[in-house]
């Protein structure tokens, strides 16, 4: 009670004195632009997408005109990261620049004077549309004093200094559960993956001396293996903020089934091998990234989907088990053998600088050309934007990632 009734008297105190920082505001305005900008920190995803994304925009402005000054929105998700993000940026209390936020906000809806002064889209996008990942170098680095410390923590996992790791993270309902009880995750759950279906693959690359991590901060079941290789980080003893980083940032790859940690190796510029659904938010930003997706079964016509029809069906986006319930849609996510084949591939694409070879480069360029059609006909675009409430420009820009050449083999364009 005592730290509400604070906060309260602070935030008053606050807009009192408000008139005399939105005069200085306005007037430094012909030297440099002051700008309010939130950062979503409660989910670690937005936490360091949308962030990286805001300092690789800055970058790439013509402009540098601007002195840009944050404050965090919400409870902090990773305290390694929010250390790192301090040392990059301007951070004040959010108690204080809230409440300036928001007037200014409030004001820019009657003034437009004042839009120039909020910045909001960092609250929106954690995707790279402008292919910043290819373009920049990582934002955010380690120290010598902690790259020494994350080895020490590795010797302890069993690892020398130059054995290679993957990072696999897959999503389940238990993290939602526990950190956000009072919200109803289930429209969500055709995100879900059982980690048996992972093991197969963890077991091929550690035959090829690869150690994989199975990452997550709460999961709801361990990993059935008896490979000392094979770590489940996400029951271990020795978990934390700091290691959560580290690892990510240093895997030779993360295998995702496109969940929010997954953005810890994307910041870093580690390569993602990614299995993600809707078709729609596969990510092609980097040649970095290997993609895959579930077959979509029409129970009506009792047949898989071509390409084309899952996007005329309305199914190339979608964001609830409710709507492929409506479409009589059941999507039949990869198993065990296809990511085994999808993680192996990962390897040899990597060992290749990420090229394909002429065959499988074919491949994709059919894929593509499907892909690109559809996703920016007037169909879809119309579509998209009314049910995601955003533009389609913030889906891709250049296609610099591929699909994986085993799956589209099976896939029916």
């Amino acid at each position: 009670m005592i730290n509400y009734l604070l906060r309260r008297l602070i935030y008053l105190i606050v807009f009192l004195i408000s008139p005399i920082f939105i005069f200085f505001v306005l007037i430094l305005s012909k030297i440099i632009i002051i700008r309010i900008l939130p950062i979503i920190s409660q989910r670690i995803g937005h936490f360091a997408g949308n962030t990286e994304m805001r300092i690789c925009k800055k970058k790439s402005s013509i402009s540098q005109k601007n002195l840009d000054i944050f404050f965090f929105e919400n409870k902090i998700s990773n305290t390694f990261l929010e250390k790192k993000w301090r040392e990059k940026l301007v951070i004040f209390p959010q108690v204080i620049l809230f409440p300036l936020y928001y007037l200014l906000k409030r004001l820019s809806i009657f003034f437009p004077v004042f839009k120039k002064h909020v910045v909001t889209e960092i609250s929106l996008n954690s995707r790279d549309y402008e292919n910043f990942i290819d373009k920049y170098e990582p934002s955010i680095s380690f120290s010598e004093k902690e790259i020494k410390l994350g080895f020490e923590y590795l010797e302890k996992f069993g690892l020398k200094k130059n054995d290679k790791f993957v990072c696999f993270i897959v999503r389940d309902k238990k993290y939602l559960k526990h950190n956000f009880p009072e919200v109803d995750f289930s429209k969500w759950n055709y995100r879900d993956y059982n980690i048996d279906d992972f093991i197969l693959a963890a077991e091929e690359l550690t035959k090829l001396g690869y150690f994989v991590f199975r990452m997550g901060k709460i999961s709801e079941k361990r990993l059935n293996t008896n490979n000392n290789m094979i770590i489940d980080y996400s029951f271990s003893d020795i978990k934390s903020d700091f290691l959560d980083i580290f690892l990510g940032a240093n895997c030779e790859f993360c295998l995702s089934t496109d969940v929010g940690y997954d953005h810890i190796p994307y910041i870093f510029r580690r390569p993602l091998a990614s299995i993600t659904d809707p078709i729609s938010l596969m990510k092609f930003s980097s040649k970095k990234f290997l993609n895959i997706f579930s077959l979509y079964y029409s129970k009506t016509e009792k047949k898989y989907l071509t390409l084309n029809q899952i996007f005329n069906s309305n199914l190339a986006y979608f964001n609830s088990s409710q709507d492929l319930y409506d479409a009589k849609i059941k999507i039949i996510n990869p198993g065990p053998n296809e990511i085994k084949d999808f993680v192996i591939e990962m390897v040899n694409y990597i060992k290749n600088d990420f090229k394909l070879n002429e065959v499988d480069e074919n491949l994709n360029k059919q894929f593509f050309e499907v892909y690109d059609q559809n996703i920016q006909s007037e169909k879809f675009v119309n579509f998209f934007q009314t049910k995601a409430n955003t533009k389609i420009k913030k889906l891709h820009g250049e296609y610099y990632g591929k699909i994986s050449p085993s799956f589209l083999n099976k896939l029916i364009l």
